[in-house]
């Protein structure tokens, strides 16, 4: 019997570098949609739930791996957090693991934060904002989605 699910490394990369992709992408789309319109519809129709939909995917594959690896733990910090929203001046730094945690459990999700808000499909942003509860408390964190992607290639 193994620890944790066996996922092959190969599968976590690819993921991260697909996420990569979408992320690095977005801007570049959003500012050729006037002269193709139609790949507007398609980033549209697209973007943000198959941003979503590997986000997920990978910080699931990420707290397995982690969880796995008793007594290794991952030193990056990929954001900030806001633990009680009622006390917002006080963040602490946002590790990998605690990232993954709030990507899993988050209740609202901005994929788009600081893009106009009058836009009708802003593109993604390098920053993405999550907003939850856990204990009875609500909390909100913004994680940098290219140092978390990074410190999860980063063999921890």
């Amino acid at each position: 019997m193994t620890t944790g699910y066996p996922v092959a490394a190969e599968a976590l990369d690819l993921e991260i570098f697909q996420l990569v992709c979408v992320f690095s992408a977005s801007q570049s789309l959003a500012r050729i949609e006037s002269t193709y319109p139609c790949l507007r519809w398609v980033r549209a129709t697209f973007e943000t739930s198959e941003a979503s939909r590997r986000l997920i995917g990978l910080a699931v594959m990420l707290r397995n791996s982690l969880d796995a690896r008793i007594g290794t733990k991952s030193k990056a910090v990929v954001g900030r957090l806001v633990a009680d929203v009622s006390r917002p001046s006080q963040t602490v730094e946002l590790s990998l693991r605690e990232a993954c945690n709030k990507i899993i459990h988050a209740e609202l999700v901005d994929l788009s934060l600081g893009s106009n808000e009058h836009e009708e499909c802003p593109p993604l942003a390098d920053t993405i904002k999550l907003q939850g509860t856990h204990r009875q408390k609500e909390w909100e964190a913004q994680i940098d989605v290219l140092s978390f992607l990074n410190a999860a290639c980063t063999k921890f």
